[in-house]
């Protein structure tokens, strides 16, 4: 079988999409399972983001290198506070002598990583900062760790978003401390366990967006063993690639298409990385918006129909009751390249909502029920809407 760009997939280069429709599948994937399968077989397209975001395979990433943790040897003494700290009423000790036998080496100040547009003016940069990094406490410090009483040391790495990451490092101390000498103001490899964390958080940050190919799609795979719902991603000569653990992923995914094909936004965020005009940083799936909408506060989308279907303010108050509850809020974090190197971090917010929390007033608004059905779109989680869209940025 060849793999084959989804149905209702635009071939137009590099638009982003994330997974297509389930259609049925006569596809006998006990062949290639081994896994007793039984029931209905439902196929679905999934692109190169969407198989990144859902891999259970580790995440190769390079994070500006900005300083180390050291973790000393702890002294006799210290090792016999450590036994008593077993005791439960002693772990707020242990945390403190954890601490007294740690100690951050950090670049202050620090010397940003650039990142202008301009690559030969970056390269530049970054021989200067070379240069300058010799007149750093650091260096003096580093160097000067007496290796004897180093139990361990680790790199301490940080984001264009701010956000800093502990890099474990291989080789005896020795090798440790002169990896970090010879990185401070370059960037270090670091691996995260997989782009998916918990709690719908995700780490965009491995995903190499400028070289997303729309037309590229894999087969997932929808079937059923014990009763159970089970998921799983082929290789392109449908051989079973990986299976999907948690099925809240797959939710994800159907979810993260709505908004992207709903909120312009949130496309166009996408399309910047693309381009290379921006880093993807986080993508974070939530329930609940933190504001609640009400009379006074109304999405656009409730304004404008305010207006043009001549809305009674008695019949707000019933509307504003059901957009509270059901919603999907997808959040994608990312920061936009600029020509002067002042960053800043954008969040572009996506407020979904599921068209069945509007059932209450389709009989006392029928239509504003009636409109707001004509912009849903329907998947496996539900028919939903852009209740509402938002932006927001901060320096970094």
């Amino acid at each position: 079988m060849n793999m084959t760009t989804p149905r209702n997939i635009s071939s137009v280069k590099n638009k982003v999409w994330i997974i297509s429709e389930g259609t049925g599948s006569n596809f006998d994937l006990n062949t290639v399972a081994r896994k007793e399968i039984s029931g209905p077989v439902t196929e679905y397209k999934i692109s190169e983001i969407a198989k990144y975001l859902i891999s259970p395979v580790p995440i190769e990433m390079e994070e500006s290198v900005i300083g180390c943790k050291v973790h000393y040897k702890v002294p006799p003494a210290g090792i016999i506070k450590r036994f008593f700290n077993k005791l439960a009423f002693w772990k707020k000790k242990l945390s403190d002598d954890e601490d007294a036998f740690t100690e951050d080496i950090l670049l202050t100040p620090k010397l940003d990583h650039p990142s202008f547009k301009d690559d030969f003016l970056n390269q530049h940069l970054i021989r200067i900062n070379e240069q300058l990094l010799s007149f750093k406490p650091i260096q003096k410090n580093v160097s000067a760790l007496d290796r004897s009483k180093v139990r361990e040391i680790t790199a301490i790495g940080e984001g264009i978003d701010g956000n800093r990451y502990q890099i474990q490092l291989k080789g005896s101390v020795d090798d440790k401390i002169n990896f970090i000498l010879n990185s401070l103001t370059k960037k270090a490899k670091m691996t995260i366990k997989k782009a998916y964390f918990q709690d719908g958080l995700f780490d965009f940050r491995g995903y190499p967006f400028e070289s997303f190919n729309t037309n590229n799609a894999y087969p997932l795979i929808k079937c059923f063993q014990n009763n159970q719902t089970k998921y799983c991603v082929l290789t392109p000569d449908y051989r079973v690639d990986y299976w999907v653990d948690d099925i809240s992923l797959i939710n994800c995914l159907h979810l993260f298409e709505q908004s992207i094909q709903t909120d312009p936004e949130l496309k166009k965020a996408l399309n910047l990385c693309v381009k290379g005009e921006a880093k993807p940083l986080k993508l974070f799936f939530t329930a609940k918006y933190e504001q609640n909408y009400s009379e006074k506060n109304l999405p656009m989308v409730y304004r404008n129909m305010m207006y043009s279907q001549h809305i009674d303010p008695s019949e707000i108050e019933g509307i504003t009751e059901t957009l509270n509850t059901n919603q999907s809020i997808v959040y994608f974090t990312y920061v936009p390249i600029a020509e002067s190197g002042q960053h800043k971090l954008f969040t572009n917010i996506s407020v979904m909502h599921d068209a069945k929390a509007l059932d209450p007033i389709k009989d006392r608004v029928p239509r504003v029920y009636s409109e707001i059905i004509k912009k849903t779109t329907n998947s496996d989680v539900g028919k939903f809407y852009l209740l509402d869209s938002m932006r927001g940025f901060q320096d970094v």
